[in-house]
């Protein structure tokens, strides 16, 4: 019995071990793994690849990704199997926690924005919004919530995330919303827009495409509205940190 539990220890130490290998691997290279944002929520990754680049073995926690480029990828895994990724560009893709190595198979960079949220407990559960229609008038005023405007689409909801995608063409004007929850702005597009909040002018606030801003929306909900001033759509992802 007494040897029983000495290998039952042995094997749990070597686990634990083995696990703060894989830990010590994490901390990949800026080059790598910009770090763009950080608090006690999320951390929002700038991954980038150069052609056929491989990243050494690293976790992450739960997290949402966009891809900013295309992505042909070979992800091996830490028991010696490996799968291979293609995707699009400007794709949205969820993905519980892993331990993996990356390996770009492409002979061009790639870049991916990926959102880590540090508070999942659990796998994700895709859900459906429910349609509520909207009695606001979208006014300064009476502003619609954030996910009831025209040029917001909800495109994707679990119980830590939901993701807008934002379409606003040239000379068009969204209504008066109300954002009401944290959120990480990804920019698709270069574009040329103006936002105004309720009593103030008008501000221009050019577009890059592949920028990345954070907004404390729970803490300090904001009322706003955006015009395309430019000749390009604006084009942004919007993913909203659900309480």
């Amino acid at each position: 019995m007494e040897i029983e539990k000495f290998a039952a220890f042995l094997f749990l130490s070597l686990s634990i071990t083995a696990v703060a290998s894989i830990a010590q691997q994490a901390a990949l290279s800026p080059s790598v793994a910009k770090v763009e944002f950080e608090n006690d929520q999320v951390r929002v990754l700038r991954a980038s690849l150069s052609a056929h680049q491989k990243t050494p073995m690293h976790r992450h926690p739960s997290r949402i990704g966009i891809t900013i480029t295309e992505n042909d990828l070979r992800v091996y895994l830490p028991d010696g199997t490996s799968t291979t990724s293609a995707r699009g560009a400007h794709e949205i893709f969820w993905s519980e926690p892993v331990t993996h190595q990356v390996e770009n198979l492409s002979a061009n960079a790639m870049q991916n924005i990926e959102i880590e949220l540090k508070r999942a407990n659990g796998m994700g559960a895709t859900v459906k919004s429910a349609t509520v229609e909207s009695k606001a008038q979208g006014t300064a005023t009476d502003p619609v919530a954030v996910e009831q405007e025209p040029h917001h689409h909800v495109v994707f909801e679990n119980q830590y995330v939901r993701v807008l995608d934002v379409v606003v063409s040239p000379g068009d004007t969204t209504l008066f919303h109300k954002h009401s929850l944290d959120n990480v702005a990804i920019q698709l597009n270069d574009a040329n827009i103006k936002r105004q909040f309720p009593g103030e002018d008008w501000v221009a606030t050019p577009a890059k495409e592949g920028s990345v801003g954070f907004v404390a929306g729970t803490r300090t909900p904001y009322t706003h509205r955006i015009s395309n001033a430019g000749t390009t759509v604006f084009h942004v992802l919007d993913i909203e940190i659900l309480p």
